[in-house]
């Protein structure tokens, strides 16, 4: 059975390789940056094995075995690789699917990776030299963005309807170009490009390989201003987060990250020397996005939009992040400003004052909720109570739960034993209906 190789990077994305292995050795304690622990695979007395978040690896000084998080069930369990991976698929509650004949081959997708490059090579030779692209410069001058950047992110321009031409020269064709999601089928047999008359913003995967491309309109007002390239075989927009790989660097040595909403969002802080700008792909911040985050960060701070759309995905992303154990802290942005508005209106010093004034996720979700806890009936206290232990049980950490109860307790003038008494009563009322609704 072949399994492809995107779907085992998903299988091991959704595998914290610090997780799994803690659950075959209990003494695994954090070191600096990795964990360690005395080997599970020789009479280790000293410990000498160390698992690396964010290599994805675990190695042993002594005995020498090293590997992947494959590896580490592989050798644990005493079981095949395909086992292997098809547990980890399970933990993960990842489908693998037996019909495999249409799987793609890696000939094929080295082909997309090959056109995807060309294409943002295409796209950025535009944007530099084409006089069609004037009004592009203009616009990223305008915005802020300077000579560097536009080469650090390889940002592109693209003219209308000319890649298909271009790449017809160099061997691909209509085909190849909708498999790598830069055009598709039209109405009346003619063909879509995604990113035709858009500012075009490459998507990098953590290796430095294009795998999509973002766009944005300039001037036709009745498209839609932004556009993503759709999924691919190379491509899953819940598995990848823009600007990661250009920060990587610098945000493996300061393990701070800060997810915005946008492309421009992010190109103008990592400009101004902001470690960690990152931003989810054009929509709600996954489980997946989140997983990665925690391979080389430890804590996060969300910086949407402060309107009504931004603070629900920011309430959404708190409780995916809390799911990870990720410290995670809501800077309060002005109304209807942008992180690189601000930034470029303000200066990275009041920036820095911005993240630096955050509140920490539970206090944002007790503001959110409540803003007035003084004079409350009983009934009403313990309403909204239970309404943020939906938010408390997303984490996985007791320890954490119970310093979340204490600011509850403190924000309602109710005795914290009281409160984690009637949470736990909650939690386990919730896991029994849960169990019996799996029974029905």
């Amino acid at each position: 059975m072949t399994i492809p190789s995107d779907v085992i990077e998903r299988i091991k994305i959704s595998n914290d390789i610090v997780s799994v292995v803690s659950g075959y050795v209990p003494d695994l304690k954090r070191a600096g940056r990795n964990w360690k622990a005395c080997c599970p695979f020789h009479n280790d007395k000293t410990p000498s094995f160390v698992v690396s978040p964010e290599k994805e690896i675990f190695s042993c000084f002594s005995c020498h075995v090293s590997g992947d998080v494959f590896k580490f069930v592989m050798l644990s369990e005493n079981i095949s690789w395909i086992e292997a991976v098809k547990k980890l698929a399970r933990n993960a509650n990842i489908e693998i699917q037996k019909d495999n004949h249409n799987a793609i081959k890696p000939s094929e997708k080295q082909k997309i990776y090959s056109l995807l490059e060309r294409a943002a090579a295409f796209y950025h030779k535009n944007l530099l030299c084409n006089p069609d692209a004037a009004h592009a410069r203009q616009y990223l001058s305008k915005r802020g963005v300077n000579d560097l950047s536009i080469e650090k992110f390889f940002l592109g321009y693209a003219p209308k309807g000319s890649l298909l031409s271009v790449a017809a020269k160099q061997g691909f064709s209509a085909e190849d170009l909708i498999k790598a999601g830069l055009i598709a089928p039209a109405t009346g047999g003619s063909l879509f490009e995604y990113m035709s008359e858009r500012i075009v913003f490459p998507i990098f995967d953590v290796r430095g390989q294009v795998i999509a491309f973002g766009g944005r309109v300039l001037t036709d007002e009745r498209k839609p201003k932004y556009l993503n390239t759709p999924e691919t075989a190379v491509y899953s927009k819940s598995y990848h987060l823009y600007g990661l790989f250009q920060t990587l660097p610098e945000l493996r040595k300061e393990r701070k990250a800060i997810l915005l909403e946008g492309y421009m969002d992010v190109v103008i802080p990592q400009q101004c020397g902001v470690v960690g700008a990152v931003a989810s792909l054009g929509t709600s911040l996954t489980n997946e996005q989140a997983k990665l985050i925690a391979r080389h960060a430890d804590s996060v701070k969300l910086l949407y939009d402060a309107d009504d759309a931004g603070r629900k995905a920011t309430r959404r992303a708190l409780e995916i992040l809390a799911e990870e154990a990720i410290e995670s802290n809501v800077p309060a942005l002005p109304a209807g400003v942008d992180a690189d508005e601000f930034l470029c209106s303000y200066g990275k010093e009041a920036f820095s004052t911005l993240l630096a004034e955050s509140k920490s996720s539970i206090n944002w979700i007790i503001e959110s909720i409540d803003e007035e806890s003084v004079n409350l009936s009983p009934e009403k206290k313990a309403k909204l109570i239970a309404e943020y232990f939906s938010f408390v049980m997303k984490s996985p950490n007791e320890i954490i739960q119970n310093e979340y109860i204490k600011k509850i307790s403190t924000r309602f003038i109710v005795n914290s034993d009281v409160v984690w008494r009637e949470f736990k009563r909650q939690k386990y009322l919730q896991h029994r209906k849960k169990y019996y609704e799996k029974k029905k």
